[in-house]
This record gives structure tokens, C-alpha cells and sequence, in this order.
């Protein structure tokens, strides 16, 4: 049991603990050794997705999400690997595999950053599901701000656009049209 540093909110979280052996010695008596197993209050709510996005992909995220606050990090990284193939077919990309499908994304100039994060989500997910491999927390969570990241640049700024792009045409039709309409507000 801890408190939060930002919002000094207490926190209960479970861990294993396993003792190592000193050197030489006939007894246990070493250094402790702590895994993190799960936060057990409050409960972790998985990741916010924008709505911008497409259902299917914010769907996957959603349950990749879900076994991330489980701590099933294992489960999590092949979620978010499936995010990315959802994504790559989302936006058109062809290849015979998920690596051919990223490659693609150069051809629909998707940025190179962009396609970076994705083959970094693409390997994660490969070692998580074929060779059992546990990436740690904060791995799992850099993988899924690039995801975060990459749905921000194809999805929520492009629709943003789109909404202002509206608002300025309907402004402009109605100031044509004689039709009185307030001000913008300024932050």
C-alpha cells in the first residue's frame, strides 16, 4: 500500500515476493525480490481511445487495454499488435503479412514515425504470442502511447479539421446569407 504522489490518493497493489539466496550462505537470508502482480484499489481502468477513431480499432484497443490493467501484459501486447493490424487494413494497406501491411502505410504517406511505432507494436505482439515473451509494464505502455499516437496523426486531427472546415462553411453561408451569427469564443 502506497499514496499517490500526484493525487496522495491511497493505492493497494499485489506483489510476489521471492527472497535470493546470500552468497555462501547455508540459509535464506538475501536480497528481496518484488513482481508486480496487480493494482488491487482503485481499480485500473483501461485506456481512453478518441471517438474519432474507427469502432473496430477502438474496440481492440479497449480489450487490449482491459488484460493491460490486469496486468496480463502478455495478452496485452497481442491486443495491441491486433490494433495495429486493424489500423494497417483500416487505411487500405496490402501485404501478405502484418510487416508487408506496415511497409505499405509509405505508399498512403502514412509518416515514417508512424510506421516505426507499429512495427515496434507488430514485434511486441510476435514475442508475446510465439515465444511467450512478458515485456514489462512500461513497455506495454510505450506501445500503446505509439498506438495512442498514430490514432491522434490518422484519425482525431484529420476529423478535427474536418469540424472546423464545417464550421467555417456554415459561418460563411449564413454571413452570406444575411443570417446574423455570434462570434467565436477565444480560450
Amino acid at each position: 500500500m502506497w499514496s499517490c504522489d500526484f493525487c496522495d490518493m491511497a493505492v493497494v497493489e499485489l506483489y510476489s515476493v521471492d527472497r535470493l539466496p546470500a552468497s555462501g550462505s547455508k540459509h535464506i537470508a538475501g536480497k528481496r525480490v518484488y513482481t508486480f502482480l496487480s493494482r488491487v484499489w482503485p481499480t485500473q481502468e483501461p485506456r481512453a481511445f478518441s471517438p474519432d477513431a474507427p469502432e473496430k480499432v477502438r474496440d481492440l484497443f479497449h480489450g487490449a487495454g482491459r488484460a493491460e490493467a490486469a496486468a496480463a501484459f502478455r495478452l496485452a501486447g497481442v491486443g495491441y499488435r491486433s490494433v495495429v493490424e486493424a489500423i494497417c487494413k483500416e487505411c487500405g494497406a496490402q501485404g501478405k503479412n502484418l510487416h508487408a501491411m506496415i511497409g505499405d502505410l509509405a505508399r498512403l504517406n502514412v509518416p515514417q514515425s508512424v510506421i516505426d511505432g507499429f512495427h515496434e507494436a507488430r514485434m511486441l505482439g510476435n514475442d508475446s504470442v510465439h515465444d511467450g515473451l512478458e515485456y514489462a509494464p512500461d513497455e506495454i505502455a510505450d506501445i500503446a502511447g505509439l498506438i495512442e499516437e498514430a490514432v491522434l496523426i490518422l484519425y482525431v486531427q484529420p476529423a478535427e479539421r474536418q469540424r472546423m472546415a464545417a464550421t467555417r462553411l456554415a459561418r460563411r453561408t449564413a454571413h452570406k446569407a444575411g443570417v446574423a451569427t455570434p462570434a467565436p469564443s477565444t480560450p
